[in-house]
């Protein structure tokens, strides 16, 4: 949309600039004071996720060059774009730990893994001894057994993909 000023354009601007907004921002201003607020249709659905082949649109925001760059560095430090970092604040969603911090997580994770493995390997041969075992007071036990190995199947696939570097 285009408005002309018809000769007010250097008052509007002035007017603008002493408010420390833009020439739109202070019409958009005068127009719903004349018109009053109206509601606001939303049309987009809010979800945390992206769908694998959503479009994504560009975005143009007016921030102080401070607030810029608190964005910019902020962002950056958690190896996230802008764009995922400003989509993660409005949808409230956490905010993953900084890059290097999840680089030592995993670095300290990857030893760890390896030990509960070991475990679990062991676990599997006194689950196969207990079976050998034919005495029927011994079942409960195996059932804790299996469930056990169960539960460090599962820890060893997540911490595997943390490793990875699969978020």
């Amino acid at each position: 949309m285009t408005i002309d000023l018809r000769g007010i354009g250097d008052a509007v601007r002035r007017a603008a600039s002493e408010r420390g907004a833009t020439v739109a921002a202070l019409a958009r201003q005068a127009l719903i004071h004349e018109v009053g607020p109206q509601p606001v249709a939303v049309t987009a659905t809010v979800s945390t996720e992206q769908a694998p082949f959503e479009p994504v649109v560009k975005l143009t925001l007016r921030l102080r060059h401070a607030d810029a760059e608190a964005l910019i560095l902020a962002a950056g430090a958690l190896g996230l774009s802008y764009g995922e970092y400003v989509a993660k604040l409005v949808h409230g969603t956490p905010l993953p730990a900084p890059s290097g911090e999840r680089r030592a997580d995993r670095a300290a994770l990857l030893p760890s893994t390896d030990q509960v493995a070991a475990v679990a390997t062991d676990l599997r041969a006194f689950i196969r001894l207990l079976a050998k075992l034919d005495t029927r007071g011994m079942e409960p036990y195996r059932e804790r057994m299996r469930s056990l190995d169960a539960d460090i199947r599962r820890h060893i696939d997540l911490a595997s993909k943390l490793i990875a570097g699969a978020d």
